[in-house]
């Protein structure tokens, strides 16, 4: 491994023997020399060719810098922080192992931070990619957390409030995981990814939308059934409630307030899409909006 690669690019895995490989090898041609990059592939347990996939790539790709771990510690963050201690570049890249990253991708990290020098953090655009090629008759922009989808323009900017880069795809200058701390271990799915932007707005650190940090996200038709749409959104809810465990009881009142109030938006916006005839959007909302708030009282799901 090269001691001083201007950026590390960290993909944690469990079980996703189907896209892993597409991911690895989005990283190949990368507009970036082999010198300025490192692949760090992080095991979290998996039982599946994990391990045969992640070996055959580095001995198929001796030109690069990868390095491959195993991290015992059940969960995402614990494996991402365990990506962070084995990385050596001053920008850290997140990206998810069913993602696939434009060939521009790397350079697009480092030229951003080279030109934004105040800025912390930041995320991009995020394009599902469909396993039959077309996106859901049931999908909305309130829907886009469910497929990870992240479009916010075409320019750079802030994101729009309570709007964060998705762990999919997000970088960070190393030394803010020393100043702000790192992920939440005792959080899961999407919650963690909250966590350590709701730090970074603590330590009053900057983080901003890159319509040119591109990637496309693998979504496969069971991801899109009822019951795993069900299941993420209960996640979601129970996670929150993790994450809030040690707020005042006024946050946590908060919080439900909040998931009542969006539930009650979602038979709004619902009515809205009746009157269009477009019922599966008004639908599948309102179920999401309604999963999350169970899934936030019921202890026993995580």
């Amino acid at each position: 491994m090269i001691k001083n690669p201007k950026i590390s690019v960290i993909i944690c895995t469990y079980n996703r023997e189907k896209y892993l490989p597409l991911a690895l090898h989005s990283l190949i041609k990368q507009t970036i020399k082999p010198e300025d990059y490192e692949i760090i592939i992080v095991n979290n347990n998996s039982t599946d060719r994990t391990e045969e996939i992640s070996k055959k790539f580095i001995e198929s790709n001796p030109q690069l810098n990868v390095k491959y771990v195993v991290e015992k510690q059940k969960g995402l963050s614990a494996a991402r922080n365990r990506g962070i201690l084995e990385s050596s570049g001053e920008i850290i890249v997140f990206i998810d192992d069913d993602a696939e990253v434009t060939d521009n991708y790397l350079e697009e990290g480092i030229k951003f931070f080279e030109n934004y020098p105040y800025v912390d953090a930041m995320g991009g655009k995020i394009i599902p990619k469909y396993e039959n090629g077309e996106e859901p008759k049931w999908m909305s922009v309130f829907l886009w957390g469910l497929v990870t989808k992240s479009d916010w323009g075409d320019k750079v900017r802030k994101y729009p409030y309570s709007k964060y880069p998705p762990g999919c795809s997000m970088a960070f200058r190393k030394k803010v995981f020393s100043e702000v701390g790192m992920f939440n271990s005792n959080l899961f799915l999407r919650c963690d990814d909250k966590y350590i932007f709701r730090q970074l707005d603590l330590f009053n650190k900057k983080y901003l939308y890159n319509p040119d940090f591109v990637l496309y996200h693998n979504i496969d038709n069971n991801r899109l059934s009822i019951e795993s749409i069900k299941k993420i959104s209960m996640v979601v809810g129970a996670s929150e409630r993790i994450r809030l465990s040690n707020s005042s009881f006024a946050k946590k009142v908060l919080k439900v307030l909040e998931y009542i109030f969006k539930l009650f938006a979602a038979f709004i916006i619902a009515l809205y899409y009746f009157i269009k005839l477009d019922f599966e959007k008004g639908i599948y909302l309102i179920k999401n909006r309604w999963y999350t708030l169970i899934g936030y009282f019921k202890k026993s799901l995580l």
